[in-house]
């Protein structure tokens, strides 16, 4: 198992029929956007390899004096899911990020699939996520009219409140979908 990091150009050659196959056209960034990122350095394309097989990708975000890193999108392809290939991936990637304090992402809240069947794909996701050693930060969160429950790798036993990570999380947003936009579209559910 190896991750491979690559240019946009790689990543729109290879990767991105996968990404649309992937993931919803509500939770995709449109192409034109992610070329800027990568250009500006902000995001990082990454294959996942089997040898010399590709059997996912992920993309994550950084930004500067930002401890956490953000794993926007990751996927293990169709035909390769189910064999330990994204548990393999996620103890490599956390590897290359030893100097941050851990890795932010989150997840679609439990119960507010739109179907019994969408409940039960966030049920086996959140055990996968948390398989991996992610904590829930029991925050939840409205992104663009989805809601989220905001979650993360810790790699430095660093103490921070979940309202502070979470405040880190918002500024990866920002670094990626302008901060207008993110304080027009998104904010923390008080529970």
């Amino acid at each position: 198992m190896k991750l491979k990091e690559i240019d946009f150009f790689e990543f729109q050659k290879d990767v991105y029929k996968h990404y649309i196959e992937l993931f919803p056209k509500g939770e995709r960034q449109p192409v034109s956007l992610l070329q800027k990122l990568f250009l500006e350095g902000t995001i990082k394309f990454v294959k996942i390899k089997d040898k010399e097989i590709d059997v996912g990708f992920l993309i994550y975000v950084t930004t500067l004096n930002n401890p956490y890193v953000w794993l926007d999108y990751f996927a293990i392809y169709k035909e390769f899911q189910n064999k330990r290939y994204g548990t393999e991936a996620i103890k490599v990637f956390k590897t290359f990020f030893k100097e941050y304090d851990g890795i932010y992402g989150e997840i679609e809240t439990l119960g507010y699939g739109e179907t019994e069947e969408e409940n039960k794909i966030r049920e086996r996701r959140l055990s996968f996520w948390k398989n991996l050693g992610f904590e829930l930060l029991n925050i939840d969160m409205n992104l663009f009219g989805v809601i989220y429950s905001s979650c993360v790798l810790k790699l430095k036993a660093v103490k921070r409140e979940n309202n502070e990570i979470i405040k880190y999380g918002f500024q990866l947003y920002e670094a990626v979908m302008g901060k207008n936009s993110i304080e027009k579209n998104c904010f923390v559910i008080e529970n």
